[in-house]
């Protein structure tokens, strides 16, 4: 239940409709409210984190925040309906974030390492109390994601 309310928050963030002087805009254009003037550029240090869809008509890139910093589509996504292509987007997005997040847990592991803290306290400290996932799940759950949305080969 968690994952479906993630879900329809960040569905809901990806309404498409735009109004402009009273008139409904609704096709690919309007993805243009949701950009972000200079976000992958504010710390050009800061490392992101990209993940695109196996067919490559969707990829998002986020900060090591897990803040969303683009999404770039291919022609092939004129293809897609718009809900199956804002659908498409909250879940790269989601698997771009975990990814960030993923990255956090790793270089928080490996800093609490080199401090001498034990392994396994620091793994249960960082899933249980800051809910990070390991690079290992980020991994297969992308697999598990990507097998379930693409089966049958539309790469």
């Amino acid at each position: 239940m968690k994952d479906k309310a993630r879900h329809d928050d960040l569905a809901a963030a990806l309404d498409f409709s735009v109004s402009d002087d009273g008139a409904t805009v609704s096709d690919l254009d309007a993805l243009d409210v949701y950009a972000i003037p200079g976000a992958a550029l504010d710390d050009p240090q800061d490392p992101v984190f990209t993940v695109a869809n196996p067919d490559g008509s969707v990829t998002v890139t986020a900060a090591s925040d897990g803040r969303v910093t683009q999404i770039e589509l291919s022609p092939k996504a004129t293809a897609m309906t718009e809900a199956d292509l804002a659908d498409e987007i909250v879940v790269v997005a989601g698997l771009a974030t975990q990814d960030a997040k993923s990255a956090q847990y790793a270089y928080m592991l490996e800093a609490m390492r080199q401090q001498g803290h034990d392994d396994a306290a620091t793994r249960d400290f960082l899933t249980r109390d800051l809910d990070l996932p390991t690079p290992e799940q980020v991994a297969a759950e992308r697999t598990r994601i990507f097998a379930a949305r693409h089966a049958g080969g539309h790469d």
